[in-house]
């Protein structure tokens, strides 16, 4: 029996909006991919899961754990039984059949041809997802002109449409200019500040002291 820490919970939360679904597999790892293969997440947690679990409604159960103050889950053979803290009050949430459900690769993605790797604060990440909504704007870019790499919002597609840029620090960039598009609706993070690698082969890798992610990407 456990109980789920803050930052769990936080990381399931987040899952949820990557897929609906969610498979526990034993061990400290939570993985997760999207329906639609452009987004996949992977944390490590404090929690120990021995038995595999499948959640159909990730949201559902999320919401069934706020019914209790600090709940115990036991991860039993067919079902979750969670029970508050004080023992009075109980639930039973049953697994759902893997096979209903979109699960990740056991193994992280390999980012090939790596063409930068940035450092972007949460702060400045915020900014300019923020300012792609304010402005309409559908992507934020990555782009290196030869001296300097900026983090943007932008419209690939409408040339004469407002933008917000930032500044980044780059610590390893290569040679050649590029701009590295991401679609602003596959920008489902955790806030913090993060590590990415850009590569020029469709795929961009985020890293944070909590979770990694690999988002598809367009490149230029």
């Amino acid at each position: 029996m456990m109980q789920f820490s803050d930052t769990t919970l936080s990381i399931l939360k987040n899952f949820s909006e990557i897929n609906p679904s969610v498979l526990f597999k034993p061990g400290q790892s939570l993985r997760t991919i999207s329906p639609q293969k452009t987004v996949m997440a992977a944390a490590n947690v404090e929690e120990t899961f021995d038995t595999p679990a499948a959640v159909y409604d990730l949201s559902r159960f999320l919401s069934t754990l706020s019914l209790f103050d600090k709940p115990n889950i036991d991860f039993e053979n067919n079902n979750f039984r969670i029970k508050s803290s004080n023992g009075k009050a109980e639930t039973t949430y049953t697994y759902a059949s893997e096979n209903m459900i979109v699960t990740p690769p056991e193994n992280d993605i390999s980012v090939p041809d790596i063409a930068a790797t940035v450092n972007v604060t949460w702060d400045d990440l915020q900014k300019v997802i923020r300012a792609a909504g304010v402005l309409q704007l559908t992507e934020i870019q990555f782009a290196f002109d030869g001296n300097d790499v900026t983090l943007s919002a932008v419209d690939s597609k409408n040339p004469s449409s407002d933008t917000y840029s930032t500044a980044l620090d780059a610590p390893d960039v290569s040679t050649n200019p590029f701009k590295i598009l991401i679609k602003v609706e596959n920008l489902k993070l955790i806030p913090g500040d993060y590590t990415i690698a850009l590569s020029s082969k469709g795929i961009t890798h985020f890293k944070s002291d909590t979770v990694q992610y690999w988002i598809a990407c367009e490149a230029k």
